[in-house]
């Protein structure tokens, strides 16, 4: 111990005292050189002093290792030293510093933003206490052909009543309030949850408290608000707990504050996915309770018990769920009506629809990511070249391979970290450019940014590369010994046969990977296109709409929700330029309610359902859909209960197959003695409209007039049910342009109404296709770098591999050989390389188009057209990136190339 200590101390002595340890290093070499040739002279040695340095040895040696003795960490000293020689070395190639860290910083950089995405969606934690143990109930209406599963409240009480695989459950449904206070009206997304809700997330408010079990019920007005909310509306006040504020125009009274990370409901789910930024007590009235079969719109969690596994809560759900289906009325179990319960992981029901696409994704950035690393890596070859000779010196003088491979990683570690830096500002600018219509449809889109995992990541990327860069340069020597390549004449005629090799494959690979990706592209953007030619069954140019939600304490009564429609019908129709104008619950590309039917006097293999929009005014006019039989409301039947209905082309063709259905009947709910709701007369039939996103298959649709609306559920029913309400406008001008028109007429009517939006329709249909046009965007900006990056590494490739062979190229044109040749001679060499990249990218393409067959619309995974442009493009790419090159070979002057030789 005391020897090491004393060790120690000489080594800190020798840190503090460098610059005298080295002159005096310098001064003692010199005199035991000069000590040695004076004996060898004095022998009668004809070469004194090269004999003397022959046995002396390499003073660089014997300096290198003398300072590693002085060294506190030797190795640690000689890395530094490395790095200083590095920097020095790069700071005289500076062009080259800069292309490697400018190519790097953007493949590392769109690798680490797409990795911050996948980390949020998929492998950050959900923000709850041990989420792994939160499990997502699902309720099916077994033989129905909903793509949804939410509870409805009975059965929900049920299973909160009878569980025994859980801690607790608990259910949440979103919803929209209007908000007043801290500025102009505004709607925000707000969601009714029972009171065990925070406390089985396992999270505690930032202030106050959440709700108690005795505030979960109807007349108690209470709420929790969001971090964001409480920052925008009400400026971060601590007195806000206790406060009262005004909801719908009703007052509440906040008993608490969320923290900051806290996001409830999480979107990816189907359905109640907008987070909250105001919770409120579930509050189940007694007719919620008991309605059996009705309301399914209800998400439902629950946390695990210790020890009880996702099979056994299964097992438990269908005994729960054959007790259910037994206390169902007579009526609707006599007609087969049942329930099945299911249960997932939470974080499968949140990010089980996005998993693929992002995986995809990642795997798309990652071929990028080598295409920039095979390009980088051609780049750190062909400088190799070059120094060949200062690697072949250095091995001669007695370096080792280790030692020179520090060194090397030392010159490729400061452009990785470089690269990395750059990377990481470029990932931040590329997170934050993803448009919000794209951001709204990811999982934790709040959650993405630059955390641990993000990081580590990013440094693994940089320590692959620098790994990788710093071995490349010693496929440079062909062999061990350095001797030919210090040979002036080896240098100048031979070029290494391994490097060549090397660049060759990372060329090949290059192509490669540009196929791939080029083929991805052209099927997304074939896709795409298809997509965009879709029939929508409605004219969307020129029409501009808005939405908007009437609170229930502003308007009680059927009596004032009809008078605003009447109101706004009006005020909108008498605008300027305004050719018609309708309200409606629903517009194109969404859905609003789904009911089931039944048929008169048909006896359907299935039970069916199908979406419902309420409408008031000529809204097929408006929305230029067409009428394909019958006729659309008249004016009396907008105003008074006529029980009539306008049906789809596909519900016509499923109820009344070969018929005309203009003048059949049917009704709401199952066909059995008991239902009690009138039949309804359908007066005509109108084409299939998108009700979802576009290019899903179109489902059933019936419209209704409101005025058939029941004036019981707007009277008595305590949710927006009802009071939804969407205005199109059909116009002559542009669109946009009747915005401040529209808005000033709404407020002319109810100047406190909070407007959810203001769009024309192609905005909306913009803003539904913007996840796959940014998919598209992205992908085709990856598939075109790659494909620059190859034609820039093939260019690199043949250019050096000319100038190498410059002396050749002189002999051949001496020999006779023209210019034709010489310019064939490197086309074949370019074209050689990327045939082989072709081939091998036409079958890496195949299994890569397969995993993506599920995104495409229209669109098969073989596409002939794509997979006969893309090695079209590749060969057009090829041909010219070989030009030049070409070109300067058959210029080359052979009487000076050889005079100078």
């Amino acid at each position: 111990m005391a020897e090491w200590l004393s060790s120690l101390r000489q080594r800190a002595r020798a840190l503090l005292r460098r610059r005298r340890l080295e002159q005096d290093l310098q001064d003692e070499m010199a005199f035991h050189l000069s000590m040695r040739e004076a004996q060898l002279r004095a022998s009668g040695a004809a070469d004194a002093g090269i004999d003397a340095r022959r046995t002396f040895g390499s003073t660089v040696r014997i300096g290198e290792e003398l300072r590693e003795a002085w060294a506190v960490a030797p190795r640690l000293a000689g890395f530094v030293q490395d790095l200083r020689y590095a920097l020095r070395t790069l700071r005289r190639y500076p062009g080259f510093a800069i292309v490697v860290t400018v190519t790097l910083g953007l493949g590392i950089g769109i690798n680490t933003a797409t990795f911050s995405i996948v980390n949020a969606a998929l492998i950050k934690p959900l923000g709850f206490a041990d989420s792994d143990r939160l499990v997502a109930l699902q309720e099916q209406m077994v033989g129905f052909e909903f793509d949804d599963a939410p509870f409805s409240p009975p059965d929900f009480l049920d299973v909160q009543r009878d569980q025994q695989s859980f801690v607790g459950v608990a259910a949440y449904l979103n919803f929209s309030l209007e908000l007043a206070e801290g500025g102009e009206p505004v709607r925000i997304d707000a969601a009714k949850v029972s009171a065990t809700l925070f406390t089985l997330l396992g999270v505690q408010p930032l202030l106050g408290r959440t709700f108690g079990p005795d505030e979960d019920r109807p007349g108690v007005d209470v709420a929790v608000l969001s971090w964001p909310v409480w920052q925008t509306r009400f400026g971060g006040d601590p007195a806000i707990v206790s406060a009262t504020i005004r909801l719908d125009r009703r007052p509440y009274t906040v008993v608490g504050v969320m923290p900051a990370a806290f996001e409830f409901p999480r979107r990816g789910t189907v359905l109640n996915n907008k987070p909250a930024d105001v919770w409120v007590p579930m509050a189940f009235t007694d007719r919620q309770r008991q309605a059996r079969g009705e309301e399914f719109n209800q998400n439902v969690i629950g946390r695990l018990k210790d020890g009880v596994s996702l099979a056994q809560v299964r097992a438990e759900l269908a005994t729960l769920a054959e007790r259910i289906n037994a206390s169902y009325p007579p009526a609707l179990r006599g007609n087969g009506f049942s329930i099945a319960l299911s249960a997932i992981p939470l974080r499968e029901q949140i990010s089980g629809r996005t998993e693929r696409p992002l995986l995809l994704l990642l795997a798309a950035v990652g071929l990028v990511l080598l295409v920039t690393c095979s390009n980088v890596a051609n780049l750190v070859l062909s400088r190799a070249a070059s120094r060949t000779r200062e690697i072949a010196v250095r091995l001669a003088l007695g370096s080792s391979r280790a030692r020179l491979l520090r060194l090397l990683f030392a010159e490729a570690a400061v452009l990785a970290v470089a690269g990395s830096l750059l990377g990481l500002a470029i990932s931040n600018v590329v997170v934050g450019a993803i448009p919000a219509s794209v951001a709204e449809t990811l999982p934790a889109a709040r959650d993405i940014s630059v955390d641990a995992r993000v990081l580590a990541f990013s440094a693994g990327t940089a320590i692959f590369t620098a790994i990788v860069f710093a071995l490349l340069p010693l496929f440079g020597i062909d062999s061990g010994m350095p001797g030919p390549a210090l040979q002036e004449e080896a240098i100048r005629t031979t070029p290494g046969v391994h490097r060549h090799r090397l660049q060759s494959a990372l060329v090949v690979s290059t192509v490669i990977l540009a196929f791939v990706l080029l083929v991805g592209a052209g099927l997304f953007i074939r896709s795409f296109a298809a997509l965009m030619t879709v029939e929508t069954g409605f004219r969307p140019s020129g029409v501009l709409t808005a939405a908007m939600t009437l609170p229930r304490a502003g308007y009680s009564t059927a009596a004032s929700v009809r008078s605003f429609h009447v109101s706004l019908f009006k005020e909108a129709s008498s605008l300027p330029g305004v050719r018609s104008a309708a309200l409606v619950t629903d517009l194109p590309l969404e859905r609003y309610e789904r009911r089931t039917f039944a048929p008169e006097a048909v006896n359907m293999r299935t039970r069916a359902n199908t979406n419902l929009t309420w409408v008031y005014g000529p809204y097929f006019q408006t929305l230029g859909i067409e009428m394909k039989r019958g006729r659309p409301f008249s004016d009396v039947e907008t105003t008074e209960r006529r029980q009539v209905v306008i049906v789809n082309e596909r519900l016509a063709r499923t109820a009344w197959p070969g018929q005309d259905p203009v003048g059949k009947r049917l009704r709401w709910g199952l066909d059995v003695p008991e239902n009690p709701n009138p039949w309804l007369t359908v007066v005509g039939v109108v084409g299939d409209v998108a009700d979802g996103p576009l290019g899903a298959p179109t489902y059933l649709h019936a419209y209704e007039p409101f005025s058939q609306f029941p004036d019981r559920v707007l009277n008595n029913v305590p949710t927006a049910f009802g009071r939804h309400v969407k205005i199109a406008v059909r116009t002559d001008r542009p669109a946009s342009a009747l915005a401040s028109a529209l808005r000033s007429a709404i407020a002319g009517i109810d100047p406190n109404l909070a407007i959810e939006s203001i769009a024309t329709m192609d905005e909306r249909i913009s803003d539904s296709v913007a996840p796959r046009r940014f998919s598209v965007i992205t992908l085709t900006a990856f598939a075109g770098g790659a494909l620059l990056l190859a034609a820039i590494g093939l260019y690199g490739l043949l250019a050096f591999g000319i100038a190498e062979r410059r002396r050749e190229i002189a002999v051949r044109l001496a020999l006779g050989a023209g210019p034709a040749t010489i310019v064939r001679m490197v086309m074949a060499q370019a074209l050689k390389l990327v045939s082989v990249g072709v081939v091998a990218g036409a079958v890496a393409a195949l299994a890569v188009a397969n995993a993506a067959a599920s995104l495409l619309y229209g669109t098969e995974p073989y596409d002939s057209v794509t997979f006969a442009t893309v090695p079209l493009v590749m060969v057009a790419t090829a041909l010219v990136a070989c030009a030049l090159p070409a070109y300067r070979a058959s210029r080359v002057e052979s009487f000076i190339t050889l005079r100078a030789e």
